[in-house]
């Protein structure tokens, strides 16, 4: 998801410097077909990173932990790969300069894997394991808001600079979920576990999944303000 926001930012506002980034086609922000069409086009040339943007590449994204912590439930991933942002497409791309937001709608598959740890129950289910872990499915929908505000610098250049996000997400294809050695590898005790994630893939992975998207939002949004605050507007927006 890193890519996505990174993406659509550097190009929604298009115009971007040709030297360093050649492959964005300049749009108006109120053209938001040409804004779409154009963040679609350069995730591409985004994914594998761009080293005078400053940005690094992006598959697979890289999380060295993240923790879900449901009470009775305690699941901490490590060290995970996620793959995918290089198919991902934008529905909607849209600047709200009346309310200083950027609104941005997309889709992705997604594969991750990487290590985990777990214990104690869910839905009363006895849950305990740690070992290897896939995660994988053919399409996640994405919101996310993005506030920000214009600031001028000494030389009267302005920029953007981002303030504070929202975000959520649905899952639209089903998801697999495939923890290894789950009780030690006691395939009659791991049963009925895997029988719940199977069946109730969706309620329980919504949550269970929410702390991996939370670390990938945040590291966009730390990525992307970095750009906007190096890149005038003058340099984003054709007049």
């Amino acid at each position: 998801m890193k890519t996505y926001l990174f993406a659509f930012l550097t190009v929604v506002l298009s115009g971007a410097n040709a030297a360093l980034a050649p492959f964005i086609k300049p749009c108006k922000l109120n053209d938001k077909e040409c804004v779409k069409s154009s963040a679609t086009a350069a995730i591409p040339f985004i994914v594998p990173g761009i080293p005078a943007l400053d940005i690094p590449p992006s598959e697979p994204l890289y999380i060295k932990q993240a923790t879900s912590d449901q009470g009775e439930m305690k699941l901490t991933f490590n060290d995970m790969n996620i793959y995918g942002l290089s198919q991902s497409t934008f529905n909607n791309v849209e600047m709200d300069e009346a309310k200083s937001v950027i609104r941005i709608e997309l889709e992705t598959p997604l594969f991750a894997n990487g290590t985990y740890k777990l214990e104690g129950k869910i839905l009363f289910i006895p849950a305990e394991g740690e070992g290897n872990i896939e995660i994988k499915t053919d399409k996640v929908k994405v919101f996310i808001d993005v506030k920000y505000t214009t600031i001028t610098d000494k030389k009267g250049d302005k920029y953007w600079k981002l303030t504070s996000y929202d975000y959520k997400y649905d899952l639209i294809n089903k998801v697999y979920f495939m923890p290894e050695n789950l009780f030690g590898g006691d395939a009659t005790r791991a049963k009925p576990l895997l029988e719940l994630f199977d069946q109730s893939w969706k309620e329980l992975i919504t949550e269970l999944g929410a702390p991996i998207i939370k670390d990938v939002v945040k590291i966009a949004i730390e990525r992307v303000k970095k750009f906007f605050l190096a890149v005038s507007i003058s340099e984003l927006v054709q007049s």
